[in-house]
């Protein structure tokens, strides 16, 4: 499978695990008004600065570390990425990386680097950085390392050359370069800083991509300064400062955005969607990706180990219902892991909503352990659904318990398994062999749920070494039955992203939405107006 050499495009490295809110403040500008909505087009102009909300604090920038909607937000920037997807549907191709090429029996994949590049330390961009990069991603522990769990080893035979020996043939190697989902693989960091400063690394993150690391410590903002020996001369970056603050409250963040303190914002909230796309004095877009949101169940601990709960709490949902009372009109009711639109959807499906069967389901439990059909749902304070979900349960004879948390602690419980059943969005990916993967094989690393089975594994790393996508979708569709079946996660509703931002506020993404298939947005191509 080759990725030869190709014209440059602006790359697209953003991403999203999570789906946390979003948005960009206006604090300066060099520039005049027009273009958007405003009654005409006005050519990109330089400088300005950005004030970006997450609602979530960037905690590290070391790639080997980082997985979250903030480690993709500023990443993206300061790394840029070895390959890159334009927009959805695209192919992979190289951006930082030259090219990048299998071998016949697609056990050795070569990486060629350009020359002349260095990272925003002053030291260089060679092989050698890109082996101890990869190397520290395939270490035990790091979120890079289920990505590059079909690499043996990584050569570095010259200063452009990169070998990577497989261990099996994993045909969508080339998108663990470019970003999906929650990956870092395709961030490559300054070496010399990494051993330089090692726990004190993110203070002084360099990278290659077009901002540079000015500031960061706890609690304070994330200051980014445009990169002036940014390696890509084709891409014009026109902001010249980015400021990173964290800001929890969807609401607040579009007040903001209405009194004129913020320009740009994504949030999955839909009244503020339905809102925004009714304001003439903002701009909205929807993205796209197929973002799912689903009931995450804990296999490893009562009383998910037991399969007829599993198969209650699927009929106990009443997905339409969902949607109408808290879509406004955005979502779909979700079924599989491959929604509609998706190029490996198929008829797999969930156990639709039955409320008789849900009851028969507990009532059989109940009788059979001796055990009350109890279980906490975790979740966090700014989900929609959440109300809807536990009363569609509560009305199937679960003693459900809501354990509302804001938005770190929830993250913290995923991560932490200190969870029976906790709400959670597989974002739209653009390969299944990266997030699904991590999410639901046996020994993938987000695979916080302990879902196992012997069959869905088998049939996805058979579908990661295959190269011919008939033949790959067909192993995926396989392995998204045995989901039906065994109900890891139990899918509820689609999770669409909306974008909202101002008329000073103009970029070239947001004329495309192709291109916005998370809810993190670059700001790269990015400028602003008076």
């Amino acid at each position: 499978m080759p990725f030869p050499p190709a014209r440059r495009r602006f790359g697209r490295a953003t991403a999203l695990l999570l789906t946390p809110l979003l948005a960009v403040a206006l604090t300066s500008c060099t520039t005049k008004a027009g273009t958007g909505d405003t009654g005409g087009d006005t050519a990109p102009r330089a400088g300005g600065t950005l004030t970006v909300a997450l609602a979530v604090e960037v905690t590290t920038l070391d790639p080997s570390k980082g997985s979250a909607n903030a480690m993709a937000l500023v990443g993206s920037s300061i790394y840029d990425t070895l390959m890159v997807v334009p927009k959805l549907g695209d192919q992979p191709q190289p951006n930082l990386a030259k090219s990048l090429t299998a071998s016949p029996d697609k056990l050795t994949w070569t990486m060629t680097l350009p020359t002349g590049v260095q990272f925003s330390d002053g030291t260089p961009f060679n092989a050698e950085a890109v082996k101890f990069n990869l190397e520290r991603g395939m270490a035990k522990g790091s979120t890079a390392a289920a990505l590059l769990s079909s690499v043996k080893s990584v050569e570095a035979p010259d200063e452009t050359t990169v070998l990577l020996r497989l261990k099996e043939p994993f045909a969508s190697l080339p998108y663990a370069f470019a970003y999906d989902g929650s990956g870092t693989a395709g961030y490559i960091a300054s070496p010399t800083a990494l051993k330089q400063h090692g726990d004190d690394y993110t203070a002084h993150a360099a990278g290659v991509g077009p901002f540079k690391l000015k500031s960061w410590s706890p609690g304070k903002p994330v200051e980014l300064v445009r990169n002036p020996n940014y390696w890509n001369k084709d891409r014009q970056v026109y902001l010249d400062q980015v400021v990173i603050k964290t800001i929890a409250d969807p609401q607040s963040a579009y007040q903001a955005l209405q009194a004129g303190d913020i320009d740009l914002m994504s949030t999955v909230n839909p009244t503020l969607m339905q809102t925004a796309k009714a304001d003439s004095q903002v701009n909205f877009v929807q993205g796209v990706g197929g973002d799912q949101d689903a009931v995450i169940l804990n296999l490893a601990q009562p009383p998910f180990d037991d399969l007829r709960l599993r198969q209650a709490v699927s009929k106990a949902l009443n997905r339409q219902e969902i949607v109408d009372l808290t879509t406004e009109g955005f979502g779909k009711p979700a079924v599989s892991l491959f929604p509609e639109g998706n190029a490996f959807h198929s008829t797999a499906a969930d156990p639709g909503f039955d409320l008789a069967g849900a009851k028969a389901l507990v009532k059989e439990y109940e009788t059979a352990t001796g055990r009350k059909a109890t279980f906490s749902y975790t979740c966090n304070t700014i989900r929609p659904a959440t109300d809807v979900i536990v009363a569609q349960l509560k009305a199937a004879g679960f003693d459900v318990k809501l354990d509302a948390l804001d938005y770190s602690a929830w993250v913290a419980a995923f991560f932490g398994k200190k969870y029976q059943a906790i709400c959670w969005t597989m974002a739209g990916f653009l390969t299944p062999d990266l997030l699904p993967y991590r999410f639901l094989y046996s020994g993938g690393d987000l695979n916080t749920g302990g879902f196992t089975d012997a069959t869905f594994d088998a049939r996805v790393t058979a579908a990661r070494a295959e190269s011919d996508p008939a033949k790959r979708k067909q192993l995926w569709n396989e392995a998204d039955t045995v989901l039906t079946t065994q109900l890891p996660w139990v899918w509820t509703t689609s999770a669409p992203i909306g974008f909202i931002w101002s008329k000073r506020m103009h970029s070239a993404d947001y004329d495309e939405p192709s291109r916005l298939r998370y809810s993190v947005p670059t700001f790269a191509n990015a400028w602003v107006t008076n």
